[in-house]
């Protein structure tokens, strides 16, 4: 249990690797990624998965790339080490199954850190709360970013930049 878990009362959960994005509605919203078993965390393994990944590629605008998401990745296991809150990232769309789509691909920032974290193992959520409009998604991200902050001090490990 972390002191955040509130703000996401009325989300519905779903495992990431379970989740059908065409089971989704192409309805504006907000969603959550939250990590699942803490204690069987391979942050490491997330790391050492992007570095070779990129040393293996070669090509300096894809280490160019994947350096800031490696920068969240070890601001994850940092974090982790004062605190329990399994929560990765919040944000807000105006299409819930495009942007799950977007999750699978660069179009979307936590794309390579969400890559590296699965293929270390690690069980994530996914949670979503469907709203009237894209103003109130924003509106709700916006919200709960900053409730979150004010309960840990800083935004979840994946949404900084």
């Amino acid at each position: 249990m972390c002191i955040c878990d509130g703000l996401f009362e009325g989300f519905k959960w779903t495992s990431l690797t379970g989740l059908n994005c065409d089971s989704l509605p192409e309805a504006p919203g907000v969603y959550v990624l939250r990590l699942v078993n803490m204690g069987e965390l391979n942050i490491d393994g997330a790391i050492e998965f992007l570095r070779n990944l990129c040393d293996k590629a070669k090509w300096r605008e894809i280490k160019n790339f994947a350096s800031s998401r490696i920068k969240r990745l070890e601001r994850l296991k940092k974090r982790l080490e004062s605190s329990e809150c399994p929560v990765l990232y919040i944000g807000s769309t105006r299409n819930l199954r495009n942007r799950c789509r977007d999750l699978a691909g660069k179009r979307h920032t936590v794309f390579l850190a969400l890559l590296a974290l699965l293929v270390a193992g690690t069980e994530i959520d996914y949670g979503y709360k469907i709203v009237t409009s894209e103003r109130e998604a924003s509106d709700i991200e916006y919200e709960l970013k900053g409730k979150y902050r004010g309960l840990h001090g800083t935004y979840p490990p994946l949404v900084e930049k």
